[in-house]
């Protein structure tokens, strides 16, 4: 037995991993030094003052949530229009809003005013304009120092001859003006560490030597900013709860709070009656190395953010500043030769794991105590936190959970044998493995690395293990779809026909994705799959359109390995995921496991115990504990990487950038701050001129009411529209400066359609009702203009909330018809068509190639309208083996294309066709836009986006 040698301390340990667990979380010492730096003077190599500072030792309650998180007398409500859902809340944490001093404030009591600032007070800055420039030199130009100063002097000679005053002198006053912003407003601070433990008498590792700074915000401090903003109040939940549809009372799970592991938090905390009424605020982390210039040397940074859990899905991927930098951690860099070293390796995992629990260690009072903060609808509440989930890749999960690469950091399956049911690893139990066994049978038997304490164990209610968060682009995108499926098919395929047969069947895989037909948002492969550097938005493309690609290729198991998993990943990425749907996950996830032998059969893989790949049979219960999966994806952290890393650094000189990166942090989020606080009040309002013009009371011309984004159709991307979720669909035509009169004669010739104008005829006659009493050969009347108004393209608006979309979960795509796109080739788009709303999916539905969109004048009416083409459905039933509907052009009695004009209100969306390609060859000279000429059957792409998955899965 070995004794713990501090003082005061009576525990005695079997093993020295025993005894080193003990020392870490109960006696944990961290050289460091903490110094407060003005954001202005941070440099990499200042030194500072420096002070000796320890991690704090309380660690507060650390039971285990209840293992029945129901409660007798929960809180019902009906939510969301027509009663169509209710939700059960916690009865004790409850988010009661109370005084600044904590005291609880009777029901119904009015907020106090967010600011006494009055609407025209523009602090720190002088108008408007001198806001709005700023804003825009530095937010959307990112301009550099010496281009300001260019413009400033520019503008400003201008004015001298008009003895006007210059809104900034210089880029220097204008930064001192942003620096002076209160709002958002959290200095970063450093504290530094070292190596302490013992080192060689010679030849010590320059690494034991170093110091190593770690740049931090007070995460208290930060979530303070973020609770308190206006913006946010109509997208928190201040109380955990349990939502049901009314007609079934099934159950069902979409934000954070919906889960049951905030549930069980708000259980084990209202065990003590000193928080009941408070508001729990999950903290969710994330971190990730990113590298930001490969050409000029080593420039890897390692951020750290946070979020909490209250603010709902759609804010956090909206990208809304739901997601916050708060440090930037160290990376210890060391010469091969001490690189692969045991001692370094632990030293590096244990910088990680002490560096977070002090960065997070000013939250640990309001762990166990209330604190009080003032939310965003101008009301006081208690608050409560607690560490929730981490978002974090395969390499960074086994840092935190402190687990032998390899094994799963959620449950205790062998390494060899993944798929094995297995228990869920839990703190308390690897605590008493530790305790029992020594470092090499933890390692061997439990893929434990029992050296390492992961900073969890200092905080109430954490255990690491569970709060590890699902990870859909690294796990299932990047994962099990481009590095496991895509490369096995390559293998199977030289393993049954050999090399050289299987690249030129290879070939022409490429040749068909790269055939595919443009779509809004769709990123082409030109050359096919071949290309170096792999995005995570490159392998959602690939998904997208690799499924028919090797259909004719491969073994139908193949085609439906691929299905089960597309399906699997469609389903977990929806942001309302039901009792029905996590049965259809558990169903494809068999399906998955079935098919997938085929290429263990073949010799393709010996072994399916692949970490990212079993991750797929946690997803089920994950959801249930925080909700769908799409509100805690790194691809979320992976897209902040952007704004908070990757363009900072690119802003600097290159000359210690870290300071410089810190400093336009502080100012961007200044900044943001500022402008929700002027829109908050009303002052931004229209745009700066006709602001400028009424203050000088001059009449403005008059604008056009057209929506946002409608004069943006040139643009091959969708938009995430931030608007009331009023309609389910509208689609209305662009407003583009490519609009055109014509007489219907020469529309007629260009589209090779002669008998366009009796198709016009039929169209009034059915818009007026009279086609079915007409008995005679159609009739002059209705008459209409001789010019007709064509235009280029339409816009849907439609709810998306899967998808890239706004708060409100609304997204406007445009469909094109147009003889060149982007001064390219011609581009007509297919899109579905209403042909039955009673009737769900593609029983209601039809397709049609849009050949012309125009809009014409009869009887003062105008109706804006297309020139189609109609498919016809094969079958009343999704391909078997695709899970896709086909469809083929139609034709008339005469065997003609079945031509039609429709009206742009059965429009519903655009739709997405991929060629049946069989096994025929494709041609090296077939384009993209040839592509829905040259086919005689299509597949209607479901994968194509989340809203057409869920579209064309309700037809089933």
């Amino acid at each position: 037995m070995i004794p713990c040698t501090k003082t005061g301390c009576h525990r005695w340990f079997r093993n020295k991993s025993g005894l080193t667990q003990h020392v870490n979380v109960y006696h944990p010492v961290l050289p460091s030094v903490n110094i407060s730096v003005p954001v202005e003077q941070c440099q990499e190599s200042s030194a500072g003052e420096e002070h000796s500072q320890v991690l704090p030792d309380g660690y507060g309650d650390s039971g285990n949530p209840l293992d029945d998180p129901s409660n007798s007398n929960p809180l019902a409500e009906y939510v969301g229009p027509g009663d169509r859902y209710y939700r059960n809340y916690h009865p004790n944490l409850t988010g009661r809003p109370c005084d600044s001093l904590g005291n609880f404030l009777p029901a119904g009591h009015p907020a106090e005013p967010l600011t006494d600032m009055q609407p025209d007070d523009w602090s720190p800055y002088s108008s408007r304009l001198e806001f709005e420039l700023a804003d825009f030199l530095f937010t959307r130009s990112q301009m550099s120092a010496a281009n300001i100063n260019e413009l400033l002097n520019l503008w400003n000679a201008s004015l001298l001859s008009t003895g006007g005053q210059p809104i900034f002198r210089d880029s220097g006053e204008m930064y001192k003006t942003i620096d002076s912003t209160p709002l958002g407003d959290v200095q970063w601070e450093k504290f530094s560490t070292s190596y302490t433990g013992e080192r060689p008498t010679e030849n010590v590792p320059p690494w034991m030597n170093d110091t190593y700074d770690i740049w931090f915000r007070s995460p208290k401090e930060v979530i303070r900013n973020m609770l308190s903003r206006p913006d946010f109040s109509d997208a928190i939940d201040y109380r955990p709860f349990r939502e049901y549809e009314s007609a079934t009372d099934s159950r069902q799970w979409e934000d954070f709070m919906s889960g049951d592991w905030a549930w069980k938090q708000a259980d084990t905390i209202s065990r003590d009656p000193a928080t009941h009424g408070s508001t729990f605020v999950p903290i969710i982390l994330g971190s990730d190395k990113t590298t930001v210039s490969v050409a000029t040397g080593q420039n890897d940074y390692y951020p750290l953010y946070l979020s909490i859990g209250n603010i709902r899905n759609k804010v956090r991927r909206a990208h809304r500043n739901g997601v916050i930098l708060i440090a930037f951690l160290a990376i210890p860099h060391m010469d091969k030769e001490h690189a692969s070293t045991d001692a370094f390796r632990r030293f590096r995992r244990q910088l990680f794991h002490s560096s977070l629990a002090y960065i997070l260690h000013d939250l640990m009072p309001g762990m166990t105590e209330p604190i009080v903060m003032r939310f965003g609808d101008g009301h006081y509440r208690r608050v409560i936190f607690g560490l929730g989930p981490y978002i974090a890749d395969y390499e960074e999960q086994v840092l935190l959970a402190c687990i032998v690469r390899g094994w799963c950091v959620k449950c205790l399956a062998m390494r060899q044998a993944l798929d094995t049911d297995a228990l869920y690893r839990s703190r308390e139990h690897a605590e008493a493995l530790i305790e029992e066994f020594d470092l090499k049978n933890l390692r061997d038997e439990y893929g434990i690395i029992g050296d390492i304490i992961p900073f969890t164990s200092g905080f109430p209610r954490a255990d690491i293990y569970e709060l590890i968060a699902p990870d859909i682009l690294h796990q299932i995108i990047k994962g099990t779809f481009k590095d496991h499926l895509v490369e096995w098919v390559e293998s199977y395929l030289k393993a049954m026909h050999g090399t050289a047969k299987a690249n030129a069947i290879l070939d022409d895989i490429d040749r068909r994705i790269a055939a595919v037909a443009p779509f809004t948002g769709l990123r082409r492969f030109p050359e096919g799959r071949h290309f170096k550097q792999w995005t995570g938005n490159d392998s959602k493309a690939l998904m997208k359109v690799y499924l028919p690609a090797i259909e004719g290729h491969v073994p139908v198991e193949i085609v439906r390995t691929f299905r089960a998993l597309l399906e699997f990943t469609y389903l977990i990425c929806r942001n309302v995921i039901t009792e029905e749907t996590l049965v259809m996950i558990e169903d494809v996830i068999n399906c998955f496991h079935k098919h997938r032998e085929i290429f263990r059969e073949s010799g393709t893989v010996q072994t399916f115990s692949l970490p990212r790949q079993h991750a797929m049979k946690h997803y089920p219960d994950l959801i249930c504990l925080f909700g769908a999966p799409n509100g805690l994806c790194t691809s979320i952290t992976e897209s902040k990487h952007i704004d908070a890393v990757k363009d900072p650094y690119r802003r600097t000189n290159r000359n210690k950038p870290l300071g410089q990166m810190l400093i336009i942090n502080q100012r961007l989020d200044k900044l943001a701050a500022s402008r929700r606080d002027f829109s908050r009040r009303g002052m931004l309002e229209g745009s700066c001129l006709t602001a400028t013009m009424q203050l000088f009371s001059t009449r403005a011309h008059s604008n056009t009411s057209e929506a946002p984004g409608l004069n943006r159709c040139n643009e091959d991307t969708d938009e995430a529209v931030d608007c009331p979720t009023s309609i389910e669909v509208h689609v209305e035509l662009a407003r583009t400066p490519r609009t055109y009169l014509i007489t219907l004669s020469k529309l007629a010739a260009e589209l090779n359609l002669q008998h366009l104008p009796t198709i016009l005829k039929e169209f009034l006659l059915q818009q007026l009702d009279a086609y079915d009493n007409c008995d005679s050969d159609l009739p002059e009347w209705p008459t209409y203009g001789n010019k007709i108004t064509v235009v280029n393209a339409a816009a849907a608006l439609f709810y998306a909330p899967s998808d890239i979309s706004g708060i409100g979960g609304m997204r406007r795509e445009y469909i094109r018809s147009c003889h060149s796109w982007q001064n390219g080739a011609p581009r007509y788009d297919c899109v579905f068509v209403n042909t039955d709303s009673g009737l769900k999916g593609m029983y209601g539905l039809d397709i049609v190639h849009i050949l012309a969109f125009f809009s014409f004048v009869s009887q003062s009416k105008r109706y804006p309208c297309a020139v189609v083409r109609w498919f016809d459905r094969v079958g009343d039933k999704p391909d078997t083996d695709t899970g896709m509907w086909i469809v083929r052009p139609a034709f008339t009695a005469q065997r003609r294309p079945s031509i039609g004009i429709i009206h742009v209100d059965t429009l519903y969306r655009a739709a997405h066709l991929i060629p049946l390609y069989a096994t025929r060859p494709v041609s090296r000279n077939l384009k993209p836009h040839h592509s829905y000429d040259s086919f005689t059957a299509f597949y209607i792409n479901k994968f194509i986006d989340h809203h057409a998955f869920s579209l064309l899965s309700d037809s089933y």
